[in-house]
């Protein structure tokens, strides 16, 4: 299985950090870049390709189907997840929602949803 890469946006560095670090103990997610604001994070997906987006929930202006469409774009396989510190809520692209979120339903969620094709044409 190749490395799946994430971004993550929001303000907050302690919850970005505690996200990082949760991803980092699972042997293949990469945290790629981390962004403070949105309108940052639009360069460093073109630069990064992120097959994950993780967004701070919480952040202002940042719950709206525009923004998924935004962060999605022409990336169909581009998965997109919503946290949230109040209530351990994660919201995930495809509108599955998960209550009383643990560290190990994110990383379950990144584990299940299909990364790219490889280059023989397969989702890895």
């Amino acid at each position: 299985m190749s490395d799946r890469r994430v971004l993550i946006i929001s303000s907050h560095p302690l919850f970005a950090e505690g996200i990082e670090r949760i991803l980092q103990e699972d042997g293949n997610l990469v945290v790629v870049a981390r962004s403070r604001e949105l309108e940052d994070a639009l360069p460093l997906m073109q630069d990064h390709q992120p097959d994950t987006i993780i967004i701070d929930n919480d952040e202002p202006g940042l719950q709206d189907a525009e923004v998924v469409n935004l962060l999605v774009g022409n990336q169909a396989e581009r998965q997109v997840i919503f946290l949230t510190l109040s209530g351990s809520r994660m919201i995930v692209y495809h509108r599955q929602r998960v209550e009383d979120a643990t560290p190990e339903d994110l990383l379950s969620m990144l584990r299940t949803h299909p990364t790219r094709p490889n280059p023989e044409g397969t989702v890895s």
